[in-house]
């Protein structure tokens, strides 16, 4: 592996280290729902976007 390989593998690796905490601390801070509406710190969003799901299968079944 030469110098420049390894200095490209350090950046991407700290690239990958810094979206892993910027994830963790939205989760913890509530605000990343992680696909749970329940838990969500957004629920107008969740509860939204399942009844324009609800309407569309009304629509469907007329």
């Amino acid at each position: 592996m030469n110098l420049s390989t390894f200095i490209v593998l350090c950046i991407l690796i700290l690239i990958v280290i810094q979206c892993i905490r910027i994830i963790r601390k939205d989760k913890k801070s509530g605000k990343s729902c992680g696909g749970d509406c329940g838990g969500c710190g957004s629920q107008s969003l969740c509860h939204h976007s399942q009844s324009i799901f609800e309407e569309y299968k009304k629509e469907l079944h007329r």
